[in-house]
């Protein structure tokens, strides 16, 4: 979904333990096997510490470096933008799981804006980060359910 400030994708349940799902969302190493939207991350899970990815963004893979902000095991996981006063757009994305039961959980994901140029940055790639997030939920649930029926 798309607002004027934010880009988020749809909640998606999937078929396997929370903590499975937060195990695989947390192997940064490993992104390139499920997540097509961000095939590579470096990172350690350590508050304020870079995580170092590419992102496609229409077809191109993008460099970006964020900063872990967030850290709630089976909960949610956030970064940020290096967000310095002046800087034309701030982001915040967080992805956020649920436990519904022992086997099944939700997955979300919203990236927040802030700036002088955050509107025509929405303009050019909203659309495209809505599909990627997408992509990215999409990509985690199989790739978990697969990993939960090998277990």
């Amino acid at each position: 979904m798309i607002t004027e400030t934010s880009v988020s994708s749809e909640e998606i349940t999937i078929e396997a333990p929370v903590e499975l799902v937060w195990d695989v969302l947390v192997d940064f190493a490993n992104y390139g096997k499920w997540n097509s939207f961000c095939p590579s991350a470096e990172a350690e899970l350590v508050l304020d510490t870079p995580i170092v990815m590419k992102t496609r963004l229409g077809g191109n893979l993008i460099d970006q470096v964020e900063y872990i902000c967030r850290i709630e095991p089976c909960k949610a996981i956030a970064w940020r933008m290096e967000n310095k006063p002046g800087d034309p757009v701030h982001a915040k994305r967080t992805q956020t799981l649920k436990k519904l039961d022992d086997q099944r959980c939700t997955y979300f994901t919203i990236d927040e804006f802030s700036g002088e140029a955050m509107p025509a940055m929405l303009e050019q790639f909203a659309s495209i980060i809505e599909d990627g997030f997408n992509a990215c939920g999409q990509g985690l649930k199989t790739y978990c359910e697969a990993r939960r029926q090998s277990l």
